[in-house]
């Protein structure tokens, strides 16, 4: 406590007086004395508080040097609020909190403690159920070395169990390591190898499939997130939680393990998505980004939900007159889904209907709907949602695995599901066989429990299970039994302990049609070139010309399927008057392969001109009505991607967040209210995209370069000369089906030409070293007739087409994708003394060209 350098001194001697200096040396002095979940700025509902020891009971507010007065009016975070008001406020929000948190074995009696403080001088409360009470000798107590350790005295309390950490990866690192162990020792029994058939072919579903050389790494990753997931949920739940394609893991010492490492942890009262950071720390950028998985911080999710889930929808909900519920069709680990839980539980006609917590958490799970194409982010969003619940429900999760946008199932079930032919419902195994069920089975409000005992039978190999048919017309029954015969025999013969899974989830977005009222998503932002199964690819493409979103010509490869999305559900899921909040990336307010959704949706109607008057919108239909549009910037992908947000049935003019000055970047973990103090929404209008006159005989004096990739096939990385030939290597790919790969070349000399590349070639003001590229074109930048007489040439041409992408819009062949939309042809004659520049990248870079090269269009990150 001596030395200047230690916590205790830093506390009683702090270097300034400023809140933040004196709050840190508080923070710091607490984990030194082993109180180690301390947690800042600590959202509570009703304002941030500066400090919270979770699992205390104990809440600070910190002040800067002489505003410590309990009673001063002006010091307070409100206008004419005191900081005891304050600190009143935030307790009894975090008491009501609590409550829905509160683990088994807590001691609920434990009184709660609030102080106020400047650092130096003390005031310790005591809440008691009339109010808060001084603690002795804690009135006004300036601190000091001869009571510092009376005050420490204070915080040796507990309530129960600690709160998960924020970020629980370390704790799973051993379970991680021994989970491989284990599926080496089971990977080839039969069980094993039909889920991990599953597994691969529900993510090939979504248009991709893991990396060969790293898929048994993947399932086993896979395998750990379902199975601590569906833990938590069995841990919150009522359900009979089935853990899919993880199954193979039930039933052993490796699970105990993991599940006495869950118990040692109080998983509630961690506010957020917790598990969303354990996904982004062990599943890798590249296999996230696969899927458009942009995963949204907490505080732009909490402000959404308290825009599209309005009072008045809570409210006529409570009363009956609401039926349809709210909806997340792009899931992932459950974010919104979360926040949608707590702003229907704190709502004001909630505490006004004064429901108890098995009354209301029974009317949140009616409410709450989810769906997700990845099985890993579904079981994360059960787990997450039961967090959040304020008691263990009655009735199963309405959270599915599957696809919202439906571009995969047969064209029959392109109707509504009571519109099905012959109404069956069926089912496809692995090795093909059907399963069909009768429409009125999958519609029963008891279905889940009905198919669990179905698929449980099934998998024993014993009789049909009694009275599961009771309610059906003879003939429907005998669709059912003959459906439990043929499970039977895909259990016998395929690996059971899934069915059940797989059948609910199929069914459960089906029985979605129409019965939604509310939206809030983060749709994927993937582009459709991206999408590297050529079955779900061609589909998309299809779906996006049927809604009329398709961008062809240029465009085409970059369309962003995060607008079918938008489209596609809100007419699939949506009831009349639906309101719908999307985050979406910020192309969605400029145009580009965006056009035509901007123009469906009227979004010009806001950009650039005031929003639509009240008697406008009501004369509008409501798919006509023009979205509120928030422009986000980079503030909740920070060094990724700009966003904005679209709202449908909210009538605003186009706002921009932004950052007050000097204001710290918004974390990912925090809440609205803390975020809320830091930025403001300000009134704004992007201009409208006038053609440019910028011309030269009708030519754009500005043009994008040539896109010289495949690398491996076109860039030389060394060769030599002999008789008018080279022979030499071409360089490494390190993008897609190229990766890793470089060929021999044998062809004339007068097929290599320098180029400049962004990246290393071009630098601010100056010009590196041009590369130098083989192409069998001529002096007019046309191809060369006789191309095909030199055999590298046809054998590199076939290479392209046996690895090229399956896009509708991808070139057929080598020569085409050269010369996409004439960038490379469009550059001859080429000239010299031009300005080449790059258009993205974080550092900006413009040269002189001063000798006759090709430019390569491609962006400096690629």
């Amino acid at each position: 406590m001596s030395g200047p350098s230690t916590p205790a001194y830093r506390l009683l001697h702090p270097s300034d007086g400023k809140e933040d200096t004196r709050k840190a040396n508080i923070r710091d002095w607490l984990y030194s004395i082993g109180v180690c979940y301390v947690r800042t700025e600590y959202e509570t509902g009703d304002g941030p508080a500066d400090i919270y020891l979770t699992n205390r009971r104990v809440m600070i507010e910190t002040k800067s040097k002489g505003k410590a007065d309990p009673d001063d009016d002006t010091a307070g975070s409100r206008p004419g609020e005191t900081p005891m008001q304050q600190l009143t406020r935030y307790v009894n929000a975090e008491r009501r909190n609590e409550q829905r948190t509160l683990d088994e074995g807590d001691n609920r009696d434990l009184p709660w403690i609030g102080i106020i403080t400047d650092s130096e001088i003390w005031h310790v409360y005591e809440w008691t159920p009339t109010g808060f009470k001084y603690r002795v000798d804690w009135r006004g107590q300036r601190l000091d070395s001869s009571n510092i350790m009376q005050l420490a005295r204070i915080f040796e309390r507990r309530v129960g169990k600690d709160w998960i950490p924020e970020d629980p990866t370390s704790l799973l690192e051993g379970h991680r390591k021994s989970l491989r162990e284990l599926y080496e020792l089971k990977r080839d029994e039969r069980d094993v190898e039909t889920q991990r058939a599953l597994w691969y072919r529900q993510l090939k579903i979504s248009g991709n499939q893991p990396d060969e050389k790293h898929e048994d790494e993947l399932f086993v990753l896979h395998t750990l997130l379902i199975a601590l997931a569906t833990r938590i949920s069995e841990k919150y739940g009522n359900e009979d939680y089935r853990y899919g394609f993880a199954s193979w893991v039930r039933y052993t010492n490796w699970l105990e393990d993991l599940n006495r490492t869950i118990e040692e942890y109080n998983w509630k009262p961690q506010t957020g998505d917790v598990l969303r950071t354990l996904y982004m720390r062990l599943v890798p950028t590249k296999h996230r980004h696969i899927y458009g998985e942009y995963y949204t911080p907490d505080w732009l999710a909490e402000k959404l939900c308290r825009e599209v889930i309005d009072d008045q929808y809570i409210e006529s909900y409570i009363a009956g007159d609401e039926t349809g519920g709210v909806m997340d069709p792009a899931c992932g680990s459950g974010t919104f889904l979360y926040h949608a839980v707590h702003r229907i539980a704190t709502s004001k006609p909630v505490q006004d209907a004064t429901l108890d917590n098995r009354e209301l958490t029974d009317m949140i799970i009616r409410m709450i709907h989810g769906i997700d194409i990845h099985p890993v982010a579904v079981a994360m969003a059960k787990a997450n949602v039961l967090r959040a619940m304020p008691d263990r429900p009655s009735d199963p999760l309405r959270i599915y695995q599957g696809d919202s946008l439906q571009v995969n199932r047969d064209d029959y079930l392109q109707q509504k599901i009571d519109e099905l032919e012959s109404n069956i419902f069926e089912i496809t195994s692995l090795r093909e066989a059907k399963i069909r069920f009768p429409l009125e089975f999958i519609e029963s409000p008891d279905f889940d429990k009905m198919m669990h005992r179905f698929a449980k039978a099934a998998a024993a190999g014993k009789p049909f299970p009694p009275n599961l048919d009771g309610e059906l017309p003879t003939g429907r029954r005998k669709i059912l039994r003959s459906a439990f015969d043929a499970l039977t025999r895909v259990c016998r013969e395929e690996g059971n302990d899934v069915w059940a899974w797989y059948t609910i989830n199929r069914a459960g977005i089906y029985l979605l049609n129409e019965k939604i009222s509310r939206i809030v998503a983060n749709p994927p932002w993937v582009r459709v070139s991206n999408i590297q199964d050529k079955t779900r690819n061609d589909k998309i493409v299809r779906l996006a010309k049927d809604l009329r979103l398709w961008v062809g010509g240029r465009n085409a490869t970059g369309f962003n399927i995060a607008s079918l999305f938008v489209m596609q559900c809100r007419k699939l899921y949506g009831t009349t008057g639906i309101k719908s909040g999307w985050v979406l990336p910020d192309a969605a307010m400029r145009g580009g392969n965006w056009q035509k959704y901007i123009r469906m949706t009227n979004v010009t109607a806001l950009l650039g001109s005031e929003v639509v008057s009240g008697k406008q919108a009501e004369a509008q239909q409501d798919d006509q009505r023009p979205p509120t549009v928030w422009d986000l910037g980079d503030l909740p992908f920070p060094g990724h991607s700009k966003a904005c947000v679209n709202i449908f049935g909210v009538q605003q003019p186009p706002q921009q967040l932004v950052l007050n000055d000097g204001a710290d970047q918004p974390r990912q973990t925090e809440g609205w209210d803390a975020v809320e103090e830091r930025t403001a929404f300000v009134q704004t209008t992007r201009p409208r995209a006038w053609k440019s006159s910028w011309l030269e005989n009708g030519r754009p004096l500005a043009r994008q370069g040539a896109i010289l990739t495949p690398s491996c096939l076109v860039i030389l990385d060394n060769y030599k000369e002999k008789d008018g030939s080279i022979c030499g290597t071409t360089a490494i790919s390190r993008h897609g089906a190229w990766r890793s790969k470089s060929f021999s070349v044998k062809a004339p000399k007068s097929w290599v030409h320098g180029a400049w590349f962004n990246k290393g070639g071009l630098l601010p003001y100056v010009l590196g070293k041009p590369r130098n590229v083989i192409l069998p074109i001529d002096e007019n930048g046309q191809f060369i007739p006789d191309r095909d007489d030199v055999k590298w040439w046809r054998d590199t041409s076939d290479k392209y087409e046996t690895h090229r992408g399956s896009g509708e819009t991808t070139p057929k062949t080598l020569e085409a994708q050269l010369d996409f939309n004439g960038k490379l042809s469009n550059q001859f004659p080429i000239e010299k003394n031009i300005v080449l520049y790059c258009t993205s990248g974080s550092n900006m870079c413009a040269a002189r060209m001063t000798t006759r090269h090709i430019v390569d269009g491609l962006d400096p990150t690629k």
